[in-house]
């Protein structure tokens, strides 16, 4: 099977997805960007289609589309929402006004008859992902927030960086919501997988940490605007594993019934979705923080009446 991949949303997020994609050997032959900016993105359109000829991907065909061109897509990747700048200190700043855009989305999405997988990058991220599921006919499996994939990947780096360790080393996740009240699951951190990170880290150090990888997607926005690569790669993982059915356990936004959210826990994901969710045993100190977290994200949906 050749995939489909519909893209909405063409600022830096998206264009560095499709990016990502065109530099990966994935079965992947036509990529479809839609954005309100149609002569800007026709244009990126090209740009990128001028480097196919020398790329690893098996992608023929890249475009500027409507939404009637994603109806037989495979996987629809949404990042659009409210810019980022500079100046923001929560995802849930956006909230309101992501909610209408995302709205407006996924009515042009339903009436274009689409039946495939959507990946979610939109902030507030959790509320975002379960706004489109629900208007998605519930269909939960179906749709994948990228999470704390990021922030997981950003707390192994703070860590290596710390201890001067190989990146590779270093094992561990972060839970819960991607935003204020996400929490390292310190009970799953390790070294070359086995050695204990209490061995290595005081509890002061794994705090600063903590709070660090809270911080670091402002502090990247702070210094050049936006943020886009980290998120990028996490789609391409997430995009990896359904593509090749790779059953991979990976921290992503899925829905919990119990607390009627989305929020991240370990999730197996492949070519039909979300196969398998809340894969981690938490420890009671976890299990508390990723119920506040929960609740959080919950009050944040109940805001806009999802």
């Amino acid at each position: 099977m050749s995939y489909k991949i519909g893209i909405i949303g063409c600022g830096n997020v998206g264009m560095s997805y499709a990016y990502s994609l065109v530099n990966q050997v994935i079965d992947v032959n036509e990529i479809v960007l839609i954005d309100i900016n149609k002569e800007k993105t026709v244009g990126k359109a090209l740009d990128l289609s001028h480097s196919l000829a020398f790329s690893r991907s098996y992608i023929n065909n890249i475009s500027y589309g409507d939404y009637e061109s994603i109806s037989d897509a495979d996987i629809l990747c949404i990042t659009a929402g409210m810019p980022q700048g500079t100046k923001k200190v929560s995802r849930m700043e956006d909230i309101e006004g992501c909610n209408k855009i995302i709205e407006e989305i996924m009515e042009n999405v339903n009436k274009a008859n689409f039946r495939g997988i959507i990946l979610v990058a939109s902030n507030p991220l959790d509320i975002m992902t379960l706004k489109i599921a629900k208007m998605y006919n519930n269909n939960f499996s179906l749709v994948i927030g990228t999470g704390t994939l990021l922030d997981t990947s950003r707390l192994r780096y703070e860590i290596a960086n710390k201890l001067g360790f190989p990146l590779k080393s270093i094992s561990g996740y972060i839970f819960g919501e991607h935003g204020d009240s996400q929490f390292v699951a310190w009970s799953s951190v390790k070294v070359n997988k086995t050695y204990d990170i209490k061995d290595y880290l005081t509890e002061k150090e794994m705090l600063d940490i903590e709070e660090n990888v809270k911080k670091d997607g402002f502090e990247v926005a702070k210094l050049q605007g936006y943020t886009c690569y980290g998120v990028a790669t996490a789609l391409s993982k997430i995009t990896r594993c359904i593509i090749n059915n790779e059953l991979e356990e990976i921290p992503v936004s899925t829905y919990d019934p119990e607390k009627d959210v989305y929020i991240s826990s370990l999730s197996v994901i492949g070519n039909t979705g979300v196969i398998k969710n809340k894969l981690y045993n938490l420890d009671s100190k976890e299990q508390e923080l990723y119920d506040i977290s929960a609740k959080i994200i919950k009050d944040g949906a109940d805001s806009i009446k999802i």
